[in-house]
């Protein structure tokens, strides 16, 4: 009998037996896998095994499915293999086996000799520590943007509060344009590959369509991605990959840009939200900050009119 293992959410850690056949997932207590979220609908999706074969239907639900970070059609019935997160709400799941790598990680936290409520506890602890790092991800942002700094100061600060609440991001980048242009004026990054530099850090392919239809980008698995960056994610090695634009006043002003080389799933739909809510507080402060800037160039310029003045 196959498993769905929780990865995210509520029920973070826990699995329930999928049978052969129809299975509901939801919040209605009718469902086979009865989910506590409360951004799940009660009827939200149907799954059905055909032996290792696994195929999901998202039944209409209010906030939606993703697969692999991809909206999912609803009514419209997917194959998916075995390890790929799906998003319903801001619940992850994943279906089969395949999902044991990703458990590893929170399974090496925890002792499963425990009780079940010590367990529950533990879960309980796990899931308030996510979210007080959250909050402090955003409080240091903010504090970040409050200081007498430079924008690159600034940014750069920014990129190690992201290395630090996002631990499988290999390389961050925060790419800036002009606004009026779309070309870039602006590379700031952080990698863990010394050999990175501002010409090799991100996939401008990626970039250059987030700040065009300044709609965020968002691939979990390379390996499953079909998009139409699915070669090149192949010939650079990235494994996953997240960008979000930077619109100010309705103008755009770059993107923020993290990736993963070393393993797929380093970013789940949570923190596309995270950076999109990071993103809200940053574009108005490089907005601001490049005002000023033109203002200064044309008081610079003035000035250097006057004194050329002869008296």
């Amino acid at each position: 009998m196959g498993k769905v293992f929780v990865l995210n959410g509520p029920e973070i850690g826990e699995s329930f037996k999928l049978r052969e056949g129809v299975n509901f997932l939801g919040r209605s207590p009718d469902n086979e896998i009865i989910l506590t979220d409360k951004t799940v609908s009660r009827k939200h999706l149907k799954v059905v095994r055909k032996g290792d074969k696994y195929l999901i239907t998202d039944l209409k639900s209010r906030n939606g499915t993703f697969v692999s970070g991809a909206f999912m059609s609803p009514g419209k019935e997917v194959e998916v293999a075995e390890g790929v997160p799906i998003a319903v709400g801001i619940t992850v799941i994943c279906l089969g086996e395949g999902c044991s790598e990703q458990m590893v990680p929170f399974l090496e936290s925890i002792d499963l000799t425990e009780d079940p409520e010590e367990l529950n506890r533990t879960l309980q602890m796990q899931r308030d520590r996510a979210a007080q790092n959250k909050l402090r991800f955003l409080y240091n942002a903010s504090k970040a943007l409050t200081e007498n700094l430079s924008i690159r100061e600034t940014l750069e600060r920014l990129l190690g509060h992201i290395f630090d609440l996002l631990k499988r991001v290999d390389r961050g980048v925060f790419v800036l344009t002009d606004p009026d242009t779309e070309r870039v004026t602006e590379i700031i990054f952080k990698s863990n590959n010394p050999g990175d530099d501002a010409s090799s850090v991100y996939c401008e392919e990626i970039v250059k369509r987030v700040i065009e239809s300044r709609k965020p980008f968002f691939v979990s698995d390379a390996k499953t991605d079909k998009s139409e960056f699915v070669d090149t994610l192949e010939v650079l090695k990235i494994e996953s990959v997240l960008c979000v634009p930077l619109i100010s006043r309705s103008q755009i002003l770059g993107a923020i840009y993290v990736d993963s080389l070393k393993r797929p799933y380093g970013f789940r739909r949570e923190d596309l939200a995270l950076l999109m809510n990071l993103s809200l507080r940053i574009a108005p402060a490089i907005d601001d900050a490049r005002f000023a800037s033109e203002i200064l160039e044309v008081a610079e310029a003035l000035s250097s009119e006057t004194q050329e003045v002869p008296k």
